[in-house]
This record gives structure tokens, sequence and C-alpha cells, in this order.
């Protein structure tokens, strides 16, 4: 039987990028595979904040190609990609904290022009989310770190995304947030939404990822599923190393 290669809805091609004269991405070429979650993983200035940024429209890119669903969006401004089906959460907490969390939601509706279906994507977003449910009318800026990474997070979902790019969700969370979270980010990719995130939580990252890119010093070290990159990589050495943090 012939091989029937799998369709991706991300390709990144030869990328080169970087900040003023520096640059911190030599030509990187990734795929994120339709269905499931791609883990970009490696050490501190590695450039994994830089494909994201490059990817979404956040930096301009000095040459090579993007395409999303097989659509050419490179260097697209980032809030088209949003119309083109893409949302980034940032690293940190974005959201307005003198806004209540019903209006940070709401004004993240900004393509919906219909009341109705702002509405039914609230209830969609809360259902996913209970606790901002029960947050609704409080000042976002009054909500737990982990709360205020939820909504940020909640925030992209009411764009209605087909692929969602997180940067380091874990950063500066406990330990049960940081499970809770991802176990949230697994019902996206389990529910139709794909997702490529950065994390320096390496372990984290592995355990929900079907496919991983390890990227260090803006190359492309190894791309393929966690399996194989186990066979292929000692990330123990790596770990002792300082290489990619734990």
């Amino acid at each position: 039987m012939a091989n029937i290669e799998k369709k991706n809805i991300l390709e990144v091609r030869d990328l080169v990028s970087g900040y003023g004269r520096i640059e911190t991405l030599h030509g990187v070429s990734i795929d994120v595979p339709v269905g499931g979650i791609t883990a970009i993983i490696g050490p501190n200035g590695s450039g994994k904040s830089s494909l994201l940024k490059s990817v979404s429209g956040l930096i301009r890119t000095w040459s090579g190609n993007v395409l999303l669903d097989g659509k050419e969006i490179t260097n697209l401004a980032a809030h088209k990609l949003v119309s083109e089906g893409m949302t980034m959460v940032p690293q940190g907490r974005v959201v307005f904290p003198q806004l209540s969390v019903e209006e940070n939601l709401t004004i993240n509706a900004f393509t919906v022009k219909s009341k109705q279906v702002v509405r039914e994507r609230l209830e969609e977003v809360y259902a996913f989310l209970p606790i901002l449910s029960e947050r609704r009318k409080q000042f976002a800026g009054n909500l737990s770190g982990g709360e205020q990474v939820m909504l940020s997070i909640a925030k992209v979902l009411m764009q209605k995304p087909k692929l969602l790019l997180l940067d380091e969700p874990s950063l500066g969370l406990s330990p049960k947030v940081v499970d809770f979270v991802y176990d949230r980010i697994q019902h996206l990719a389990n529910n139709g939404v794909d997702v490529l995130v950065v994390e320096q939580n390496t372990k984290k990252a592995l355990a929900i990822a079907n496919h991983v890119v390890v990227l260090v010093l803006g190359d492309v070290r190894f791309e393929g599923t966690p399996d194989s990159l186990e066979k292929e990589i000692d990330l123990g050495t790596l770990f002792l190393e300082g290489r990619i943090a734990e």
C-alpha cells in the first residue's frame, strides 16, 4: 500500500529572522501536522519564541516561507492571521487588568459581528474553563496568576482558531496549575484545535506532544515523534549540560 503523506496545518521553510541586525533563526524548517500537539523545546536563547513570533507576524521574517493550511502567510500582520484561523498566546499573562473577565473575552471576539454568536462562544469558553464563569464580573487584574493564564488562552479561543500557538504557558505557575493548563491544552487538541507550543518544561511538553522539534541556537537539531527523540538524543545528558531546561 502506498504511503499517504500526512497533511500539515503549518509549514515553515528556510526561515531566517532576528532582531535588529542579530540573526536568531538560521534557515529553520519545521512541520506542524494536523491533528495534535507539536512541542518546540530547547535551551534558552535558541530562538523558540522568535520562531513563534515570526510565524505569527509579530516580528518580520528576513527570508523563507510560512504556509498555513497550504496558504502563504509569510509576514502577514498578526491581526490578519486571526481571520486565517491562527492565534497566539504570548509569553506571560496578556489581559486587560481594569476590565472584567467577560469584557476581556468579548473584546477578543472582534471578528464576530453577531451578538448571538459572541454569546454562544462565551458559554463555550465558560464550559471549557468554569472558573472563568465564576469570575466573569471580576476585574482581570484581581485574578490569580494561573487564572490570568487561563483567561489569556480563553481570549484567543473566542476567535475559534484552527491553530493555536502557545509561548511558555507553564511559566511561573505552580505544578498543580501547570497540570490543569496542560489538561485543557490536551482537551483542545482532542477536539479539533491543532496546537504549537514552545515550552521550557520539557517533560510536561513531551508528555502530551505527538510531534516534537528540538531547536538549538537557531537551528533544528531534531524533528519527529517523542519516542524517536528518546532514541536519538540523550536528554539526560542535555539536562546535565544545562542545554535544555527541565
